[in-house]
């Protein structure tokens, strides 16, 4: 149940993460350009608030749309006027072949390995014609570990990393048909460098991010104090006005940061 808990956040569900951050709506805009043309119903599996859901209400788009979400938190937080139904990916409350496309953006990443392989099975049970998923693109885990068990995780609980190879042949009866990557602009090198100086801060000083939790003890789950100064910011008066002041003057890179795969029922 601790895995499970740390889905349970409340304060985790209360927004609409694409109207905070343009990178995730070009997402959202990339994978609605790749639902097929001759979708009627769609099924979006770990919907969480559902935010895809809304986007795509927003846009009315001529579907019949429907959500299926675990969390109760996250139902209970619901941004979209479509149903959600609660139940679990590995067990999916639906006939066979009763949506034309079911979607599942970020969330195979972040499955156990026990429902890994069930999950995916379902998913080709209910879609009748076309499957999409949303996954980080080569990602490079950042992991901590926990000062209590020594367990070793990532603090956004990804399992597992995605690339062009491992999306292949992913889905049984389905083959994958295309693939979008969605990029974003990042700074030239200080990005990974941010990201590699705090997780050996958090290592330091024996740290677990404050929106985690060990999934092997449970150390952490209340959430905690943590210094959010940046370690790229310099000292001084107004860090962030100067950090910005440097930052512009730092080339920015396209990187692909999620990659959509678009699977076609060949069976």
């Amino acid at each position: 149940m601790i895995e499970a808990d740390y889905y349970e956040r409340a304060s985790d569900w209360g927004l609409e993460r694409h109207l905070e951050n343009r990178d995730e709506l070009l997402r959202f805009e990339v994978t609605t350009a790749t639902i097929s043309p001759k979708t009627e119903r769609l099924l979006d599996i770990g919907t969480g608030n559902g935010a895809f859901l809304s986007f795509l209400e927003q846009r009315s788009v001529p579907m019949d749309l429907h959500g299926l979400e675990r969390s109760k938190a996250a139902i209970a937080a619901s941004r979209c006027q479509a149903k959600i139904t609660e139940g679990s990916i590995d067990a999916l409350p639906f006939d066979d072949r009763s949506y034309d496309t079911v979607t599942a953006l970020e969330v195979i990443e972040h499955l156990p390995y026990a429902i890994y392989p069930k999950a995916l099975a379902e998913m080709a049970r209910v879609a009748a014609s076309q499957i999409l998923l949303s996954v980080p693109y080569r990602e490079r885990r950042l992991m901590v570990v926990c000062p209590e068990c020594k367990c070793r995780f990532s603090p956004i609980f990804h399992l597992r990393s995605f690339d062009e190879d491992t999306l292949e042949g992913l889905v049984p009866g389905f083959r994958l048909a295309q693939y979008e990557y969605v990029s974003t602009n990042v700074h030239w090198l200080l990005t990974d460098l941010a990201t590699h100086v705090r997780g050996l801060r958090d290592r330091v000083k024996r740290v677990v991010p404050r929106a985690t939790t060990c999934p092997q003890c449970g150390y952490g789950l209340q959430p905690q104090s943590r210094d959010t100064s940046s370690p790229l910011a310099p000292v001084g008066d107004s860090p962030r006005t100067l950090r910005s002041a440097l930052l512009s003057w730092v080339p920015k890179v396209k990187r692909a940061h999620w990659i959509v795969a678009s699977y076609e029922r060949i069976v």
